[in-house]
């Protein structure tokens, strides 16, 4: 783990109708000693203007799934996000190098799914993990969730870097700012930036080793009928809620007419981004995961 951190990105707008992070970089422009601390340089962002402005979430294609190595470095690849990629890489990164532009991202990002403050972690990096710890600690009702994704290589943004992590909050409708979770959002990253403060200047009191995490285990999609469209929805058991436990039995979808279908698998499993309405086109009603403690 590196000994001194040198600059932080906070980066908002990754998708355009997810409005806390949109707004927050618009408070931290007009205000920029919020995010400034001793010892380091905190550098925001606006990621993805096109679709900020359209108030949709991407332009031609989503931009937290462009940032992948070959796609970057491939120039046949032209599209709206695809270009917006590989500048805020050259500003960033570039991904993949021993010395990156910053060296740690905080990607702010919300869900219409009830998860709370959440963090959104796909890397092992013992910094990064650190971190976390530090803010569990600070906020006990943190949710920490370790996402193995559905792409092959991690394409997030704070992917640009070795250490990084996204924010999600929720639940909030696309296109709307939601009050209590832009304050939740604006106090969590001025934690982090203190615990960069306090690393900088050997002020950390302690190191945590273990942490209670929510484990990716797989993508879960509604059920569909032969043509392909949907079928069946999430039951209300599950509505409004996240980090919903199941076990075997369980009300999981309800079809259109009414049928219960229940979660059959005879491991337990706790339930995020359950119907998040920007992962209808990607295919999947919730996402599955286990519950443990891990060492960091």
């Amino acid at each position: 783990m590196s000994n001194k951190i040198n600059k932080v990105a906070i980066t908002g707008g990754t998708h355009g109708n997810e409005l806390t992070g949109v707004y927050l970089i618009n408070k931290y422009k007009k205000n920029p000693d919020l995010v400034k601390r001793e010892g380091f340089e905190t550098v925001f962002m606006h990621t993805n203007v096109g679709a900020m402005e359209k108030c949709t979430r991407y332009v031609d294609k989503d931009l937290n799934r462009t940032f992948i190595k070959n796609d970057l470095a491939n120039d046949m690849l032209y599209s709206y996000e695809d270009i917006l990629a590989k500048n805020i890489n050259a500003k960033l990164g570039p991904k993949g190098s021993e010395k990156t532009a910053v060296d740690f991202i905080v990607d702010l990002h919300s869900t219409t799914s009830d998860m709370g403050l959440s963090i959104v972690i796909d890397n092992d990096n013992k910094l990064t993990w650190q971190v976390v710890a530090y803010l569990k600690e600070i906020e006990p009702n943190l949710h920490i969730f370790r996402w193995k994704g559905d792409t092959k290589e991690v394409s997030f943004v704070n992917s640009i870097t070795k250490d990084g992590f996204a924010i999600e909050v929720g639940p909030i409708p696309q296109g709307v700012l939601r009050a209590d979770l832009f304050f939740e959002t604006e106090k969590l990253v001025g934690y982090i930036l203190d615990y960069f403060e306090k690393l900088n200047a050997g002020k950390l009191g302690k190191k945590y080793k273990t942490i209670e995490i929510y484990d990716h285990i797989k993508l879960l999609d509604f059920p569909r009928g032969e043509d392909g469209d949907i079928n069946a929805t999430v039951h209300p058991n599950l509505q409004d809620n996240g980090y919903f436990k199941l076990t075997k039995g369980d009300p999981l979808f309800v079809t259109l007419e009414g049928e219960i279908i229940k979660y059959k698998e005879d491991k337990e499993a706790y339930a995020l981004f359950i119907n998040e309405a920007a992962y209808y086109e990607k295919g999947f009603a919730m996402c599955l995961t286990e519950k443990k403690v891990i060492d960091i």
